[in-house]
């Protein structure tokens, strides 16, 4: 593992996959963890973090000068970014930039979703993730990218437009035996620590599965530990998902919003699913399986709007 990388900036920390980060760069040996907050933000997970010896940094990606002395003396930086275009694009390209006159000697953009490489995949979302990497690689910034398919928290919440367990019901498109890759959050977030310190990383794209599942199986996992039926629902063809997908979306609209549903339809549209991953590279991590994910009782629900989710340290 790479010893030069000691403080670590994160970008985003205050949302539900940035808390996952922040707890395990804190549990990484060795790393000093700062994180971008919004001027005058408060709250007991800021609170707690502060607590944890974490450097609490005021800034926004709008604001170059915040971003230069949230940069200095930083070794890494690991984005959790989300939001609409001009925050998602433009001010992690911003973020790019500072990092890159600060000399960092890695950064990770905030990806975590499908792969934007495959020529099939298309969408604005997919476009967004693409122009983000496109510039990193450009950038001539020692970089990681970290995907994981989609987040098992959003995929099967009602926000994926699949899975209402809280209603009883499963739709979708084509047969419900398309395959599609998911990961936990937390597991994500523990293979994001390991890799920001991994000279190995450098210069890669790295993928990583907690599992891989259909809309049958996971909808039949359901049944077999709840004891309860769902309705079944078909919305129509694989080509009509496509079809769906393809149409254009508002101006505006956040990644975040369209990311929970896409990251699962566009891989059951056959677009963006990872195939080479690279779990046997970080052995020491067992990811969670679906099964276990719903073995955990987790119920799902949609984060309001600035509710931090920092998860609770040791």
């Amino acid at each position: 593992m790479d010893t030069d990388i000691v403080h670590v900036l994160l970008v985003g920390g205050t949302g539900r996959f940035g808390g996952k980060l922040a707890s395990a760069l804190l549990s990484r040996p060795g790393i000093h963890l700062h994180v971008l907050v919004r001027p005058g933000t408060r709250g007991e997970s800021l609170a707690r973090l502060a607590e944890h010896g974490v450097t609490l940094v005021s800034g926004t990606l709008d604001d170059m000068r915040s971003l230069d002395s949230a940069l200095e003396g930083v070794d890494a930086v690991v984005s959790a970014v989300r939001g609409p275009p001009d925050v998602f694009v433009d001010g992690q390209l911003r973020l790019l930039d500072s990092a890159r006159r600060h000399g960092v000697l890695r950064f990770i953009p905030s990806d975590y979703a499908l792969d934007s490489t495959d020529p099939e995949a298309g969408s604005a979302f997919m476009a967004a993730h693409r122009r983000v990497a496109d510039a990193v690689v450009r950038s001539g910034v020692p970089y990681s990218f970290v995907l994981c398919g989609a987040f098992m928290e959003a995929a099967l919440s009602p926000q994926s437009q699949v899975f209402d367990f809280e209603r009883g019901l499963v739709s979708f498109w084509g047969t419900g035996d398309e395959p599609f890759d998911v990961t936990a959050m937390g597991d994500a977030a523990r293979w994001v620590a390991d890799v920001v310190v991994d000279p190995r990383a450098v210069g890669r794209r790295l993928e990583f599965v907690g599992d891989v599942v259909t809309v049958n199986e996971v909808a039949s996992l359901y049944e077999e530990l709840t004891g309860q039926r769902l309705r079944r629902v078909r919305r129509g063809s694989v080509e009509a998902l496509r079809c769906h997908l393809a149409r254009p979306r508002p101006a505006g609209t956040p990644v975040d919003t369209s990311s929970s549903a896409l990251s699962l339809l566009a891989q059951l549209a056959g677009k963006g699913r990872l195939h080479e991953p690279s779990n046997s590279q970080y052995p020491r991590h067992r990811p969670m399986s679906v099964r276990a994910f719903l073995q955990a009782g987790w119920m799902p629900r949609a984060p309001t709007r600035g509710e931090f989710s920092v998860e609770r340290l040791p």
